[in-house]
């Protein structure tokens, strides 16, 4: 896990918190959405910001911004899993 640190960093510490956070919010902000195609966006906007904070952290540069990186990356794969979760439950029938 040379190249995913924030995984690696949810596998290693406790900064399952920040995700399960993460996931509560989406959870909240996706059963509140009217259709699927709204869940299936915040979903693709959760794993973009995941995918930048990745490729952020990569970039050792600051400590400060490698937290913040971790801080809002690990809140955005909570927001993955949460989006995935709303998609899951929420079963639009067939038109």
């Amino acid at each position: 896990m040379k190249y995913l640190p924030i995984l690696q960093e949810l596998f290693e510490s406790d900064t399952i918190f920040i995700m399960i956070i993460g996931s509560v919010i989406a959870i909240m902000i996706g059963m509140r959405l009217k259709n699927q195609r709204k869940c299936i966006t915040g979903l693709a906007i959760s794993a973009v910001l995941y995918a930048i904070c990745e490729l952020g952290s990569n970039i050792h540069t600051n400590f400060m911004l490698e937290m913040i990186l971790l801080f809002v990356g690990t809140a955005a794969v909570g927001g993955c899993v949460g989006f995935l979760f709303c998609l899951l439950v929420k079963k639009e029938p067939p038109e």
